[in-house]
Order: structure tokens, then C-alpha cells, then sequence
């Protein structure tokens, strides 16, 4: 893939990290369809964020992780962030450290810790999709 394709999805994942994020924080402040889903509300007068009912109750967050729709965005969101992160850091360091050499073990070496990130927090999405944590 050329330099060109990847920055191309470095600037695109970056905006659809912005949007997928958006829709994480309106989760737990605004959409909940139900007030136990609610874990904060926003108090714009005193700019803080204040825990509804003053506890925040296991079965509330338990009701939210395991949706489907929601799990599905929290993946899209994993995939998106990962990608946008380890590409961020190889192109960094390809930067600090020029060489093709230097430049190819950095990428695949970017890439097993991306891989292991990525199945490890796949791995957290579905446990909690299926009713454990």
C-alpha cells in the first residue's frame, strides 16, 4: 500500500474515531433510552459531571456492555483507535529513526503489538456481549 493510502486512512480513521467516540460519550451521558443506563449527567452550570443517584450500580454498566448495537460501535471504535494509534506511532518513529531497514522492523513490530491491543480488546467486547465482567 502506498504512503499516500495509508495517510489517507490515518486522516479518516482520525475523524471516524472523533464521530464512534462521540457516540461513547453520548452513551453514558445523553442516548440512554433508560435512566438506569445513564452512568453521568452534565451539569453545565457547574461544568461537572455528576453520577446519577450518587452510585453507580454494577448492572447498569453490565446493561450497556452487553447490547449488541453498542458493542458493535465499541468494536468499531476499538478498530479505528488502534489503527489510528500504531500508524500515528510508526509514522513517528520512521521519522526519528530513517533507514528502509529500521523502517520495516518498526512497522511489523507496531503491527504484533496493534494485533495483540486489537484481539485483546476484541476478546473484552465479546466477554462483556456475552454477559460476563
Amino acid at each position: 500500500m502506498r504512503e499516500s493510502q495509508i495517510m489517507f486512512l490515518q486522516y479518516l480513521t482520525g475523524i471516524l474515531v472523533l464521530v464512534f467516540g462521540s457516540f461513547h460519550f453520548l452513551l453514558i451521558s445523553v442516548l440512554s433510552p433508560s435512566p438506569e443506563k445513564i452512568l453521568y449527567i452534565y451539569n453545565g452550570a457547574n461544568a461537572t459531571h455528576v453520577l446519577v443517584g450518587g452510585t453507580l450500580y454494577y448492572t447498569w454498566v453490565k446493561a450497556v456492555y452487553s447490547s449488541l448495537i453498542w458493542g458493535s460501535v465499541f468494536e468499531l471504535l476499538l478498530t479505528f483507535l488502534v489503527y489510528h494509534v500504531f500508524n500515528g506511532f510508526r509514522v513517528i518513529l520512521s521519522e526519528l529513526i530513517p533507514g528502509g531497514r529500521a523502517e520495516k522492523i518498526i512497522t511489523y513490530a507496531l503491527l504484533v503489538v496493534a494485533l495483540v491491543v486489537f484481539i485483546w480488546g476484541s476478546r473484552t467486547v465479546v466477554v462483556s456481549l456475552a454477559g460476563g465482567l
